[in-house]
Protein backbone atom coordinates (compact mmCIF):
# COMPACT_ATOMS: atom_id res chain seq x y z
CA UNK A 1 0.00 0.00 0.00
CA UNK A 2 2.74 2.41 1.17
CA UNK A 3 4.80 1.90 -2.54
CA UNK A 4 1.37 2.57 -4.39
CA UNK A 5 0.85 6.16 -2.72
CA UNK A 6 4.57 7.28 -3.64
CA UNK A 7 4.01 5.62 -6.96
CA UNK A 8 0.88 7.45 -7.37
CA UNK A 9 2.54 10.13 -5.99
CA UNK A 10 5.93 10.18 -8.37
CA UNK A 11 3.51 9.85 -10.69
CA UNK A 12 1.08 13.14 -10.19
CA UNK A 13 4.89 14.95 -9.49
CA UNK A 14 6.00 14.06 -12.96
CA UNK A 15 2.67 14.70 -14.57
CA UNK A 16 2.91 18.32 -13.18
CA UNK A 17 6.56 18.85 -14.20
CA UNK A 18 6.23 17.54 -17.69
CA UNK A 19 3.13 19.80 -18.17
CA UNK A 20 5.40 22.93 -17.60
CA UNK A 21 7.12 22.17 -21.13
CA UNK A 22 3.87 21.86 -23.33
CA UNK A 23 3.71 24.98 -26.12
CA UNK A 24 0.41 26.32 -26.59
CA UNK A 25 2.19 27.93 -30.34
CA UNK A 26 2.45 25.64 -33.12
CA UNK A 27 3.48 26.13 -36.64
CA UNK A 28 0.92 24.95 -39.51
CA UNK A 29 2.98 24.04 -42.94
CA UNK A 30 0.99 24.60 -46.33
CA UNK A 31 2.68 21.43 -47.77
CA UNK A 32 4.33 18.63 -45.77
CA UNK A 33 5.67 15.03 -46.50
CA UNK A 34 3.41 13.37 -49.07
CA UNK A 35 1.28 16.52 -50.24
CA UNK A 36 4.51 18.15 -52.62
CA UNK A 37 4.88 21.53 -54.47
CA UNK A 38 4.98 21.68 -57.98
CA UNK A 39 6.58 24.03 -59.64
CA UNK A 40 8.62 24.88 -62.68
CA UNK A 41 12.15 25.64 -64.00
CA UNK A 42 12.32 29.46 -63.52
CA UNK A 43 9.28 30.13 -61.37
CA UNK A 44 9.23 31.82 -58.21
CA UNK A 45 6.34 31.65 -55.29
CA UNK A 46 5.84 32.50 -52.17
CA UNK A 47 4.69 29.61 -49.31
CA UNK A 48 2.79 31.18 -46.19
CA UNK A 49 3.64 29.22 -42.71
CA UNK A 50 1.41 30.08 -40.12
CA UNK A 51 2.67 30.62 -36.90
CA UNK A 52 -0.23 30.07 -33.86
CA UNK A 53 -0.10 31.42 -30.57
CA UNK A 54 -3.46 30.72 -29.21
CA UNK A 55 -2.78 29.38 -25.46
CA UNK A 56 -1.67 31.68 -22.97
CA UNK A 57 -1.40 35.39 -22.50
CA UNK A 58 2.11 35.69 -23.33
CA UNK A 59 3.80 36.82 -27.01
CA UNK A 60 6.19 34.22 -28.63
CA UNK A 61 9.23 34.90 -30.27
CA UNK A 62 10.36 32.27 -33.04
CA UNK A 63 13.71 31.59 -34.74
CA UNK A 64 13.33 30.07 -38.75
CA UNK A 65 16.19 28.37 -40.05
CA UNK A 66 16.29 26.65 -43.52
CA UNK A 67 18.31 23.41 -42.86
CA UNK A 68 17.89 21.99 -46.54
CA UNK A 69 17.35 23.32 -49.52
CA UNK A 70 18.39 27.11 -49.05
CA UNK A 71 19.38 26.96 -52.92
CA UNK A 72 16.16 27.79 -53.66
CA UNK A 73 14.28 28.99 -50.93
CA UNK A 74 14.77 32.21 -49.02
CA UNK A 75 13.31 33.74 -45.60
CA UNK A 76 13.19 37.62 -45.47
CA UNK A 77 13.87 37.31 -42.27
CA UNK A 78 14.57 34.70 -39.50
CA UNK A 79 12.94 35.86 -36.73
CA UNK A 80 8.66 36.32 -36.09
CA UNK A 81 6.73 37.13 -33.15
CA UNK A 82 3.00 35.70 -32.33
CA UNK A 83 0.68 37.95 -29.76
CA UNK A 84 -1.07 35.70 -27.55
CA UNK A 85 -4.27 34.14 -28.22
CA UNK A 86 -3.47 35.27 -32.07
CA UNK A 87 -3.49 32.16 -34.99
CA UNK A 88 -2.63 34.63 -38.38
CA UNK A 89 0.99 34.95 -38.42
CA UNK A 90 2.33 34.48 -41.42
CA UNK A 91 5.98 33.25 -42.33
CA UNK A 92 6.84 33.78 -45.72
CA UNK A 93 9.16 31.65 -47.62
CA UNK A 94 10.45 32.02 -50.67
CA UNK A 95 11.04 29.86 -53.26
CA UNK A 96 12.91 30.40 -56.66
CA UNK A 97 13.48 27.69 -59.58
CA UNK A 98 16.37 28.51 -61.71
CA UNK A 99 16.08 28.04 -65.53
CA UNK A 100 19.03 26.05 -65.24
CA UNK A 101 18.35 24.47 -61.74
CA UNK A 102 20.04 20.63 -62.13
CA UNK A 103 17.41 18.67 -59.85
CA UNK A 104 13.71 17.48 -60.16
CA UNK A 105 12.88 17.03 -56.71
CA UNK A 106 14.44 19.35 -54.00
CA UNK A 107 13.71 18.73 -50.41
CA UNK A 108 12.85 21.62 -47.96
CA UNK A 109 13.35 21.20 -44.35
CA UNK A 110 13.18 24.17 -42.15
CA UNK A 111 13.33 24.42 -38.23
CA UNK A 112 11.47 26.73 -35.69
CA UNK A 113 12.30 26.98 -32.23
CA UNK A 114 11.29 29.73 -29.89
CA UNK A 115 13.47 32.87 -28.64
CA UNK A 116 13.13 33.58 -25.30
CA UNK A 117 14.29 37.21 -23.97
CA UNK A 118 17.91 37.26 -22.97
CA UNK A 119 18.94 37.82 -19.19
CA UNK A 120 15.77 35.93 -17.77
CA UNK A 121 17.84 33.12 -16.00
CA UNK A 122 21.04 30.82 -16.71
CA UNK A 123 19.14 27.80 -17.78
CA UNK A 124 16.26 28.69 -20.96
CA UNK A 125 14.06 25.76 -22.43
CA UNK A 126 12.35 26.42 -25.54
CA UNK A 127 10.59 24.38 -28.12
CA UNK A 128 10.65 23.64 -31.48
CA UNK A 129 9.28 22.49 -34.74
CA UNK A 130 10.75 20.76 -38.13
CA UNK A 131 8.89 20.91 -41.13
CA UNK A 132 9.88 19.32 -44.65
CA UNK A 133 8.22 18.89 -47.61
CA UNK A 134 9.44 18.07 -51.60
CA UNK A 135 9.30 20.92 -54.35
CA UNK A 136 8.89 18.64 -57.63
CA UNK A 137 10.17 20.98 -60.78
CA UNK A 138 9.16 19.98 -63.61
CA UNK A 139 8.97 22.11 -67.52
CA UNK A 140 5.83 24.48 -68.12
CA UNK A 141 3.03 22.27 -70.08
CA UNK A 142 2.19 24.22 -73.63
CA UNK A 143 -1.53 24.97 -72.79
CA UNK A 144 -3.44 22.38 -74.62
CA UNK A 145 -6.40 24.51 -74.07
CA UNK A 146 -4.65 27.89 -75.48
CA UNK A 147 -3.52 25.61 -78.63
CA UNK A 148 -6.90 24.30 -79.25
CA UNK A 149 -8.20 28.07 -79.17
CA UNK A 150 -5.67 29.15 -81.49
CA UNK A 151 -5.89 26.34 -84.15
CA UNK A 152 -9.93 26.86 -83.93
CA UNK A 153 -9.65 31.02 -84.75
CA UNK A 154 -7.37 30.10 -87.58
CA UNK A 155 -9.63 27.75 -89.50
CA UNK A 156 -12.31 30.50 -88.84
CA UNK A 157 -10.38 33.07 -90.58
CA UNK A 158 -9.64 30.69 -93.33
CA UNK A 159 -13.19 29.94 -93.56
CA UNK A 160 -14.46 33.60 -93.72
CA UNK A 161 -11.96 34.49 -95.72
CA UNK A 162 -13.02 31.30 -98.42
CA UNK A 163 -17.06 32.46 -98.39
CA UNK A 164 -15.48 36.25 -99.02
CA UNK A 165 -13.56 35.08 -102.07
CA UNK A 166 -16.12 33.05 -103.11
CA UNK A 167 -19.02 35.77 -103.00
CA UNK A 168 -16.45 37.95 -105.11
CA UNK A 169 -16.22 35.72 -108.01
CA UNK A 170 -19.57 34.52 -107.86
CA UNK A 171 -20.62 38.06 -108.84
CA UNK A 172 -18.21 38.73 -111.08
CA UNK A 173 -19.94 36.11 -113.18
Amino acid sequence: MKNRMILAITGIFLFLILASFASPAGISPPYWEGYPLYMNYGETKTVNFNLQNMVGNEDISVEAVINQGSDIASLEKTTYTARAGTSDTMIPLTITIPNDFDKQIQSVVLEFKTVTPSGEGMVTLGTGWTTSFDVIISEKEVQKSSLVWIIILLAAVVLVLALIIYKIVKRRR
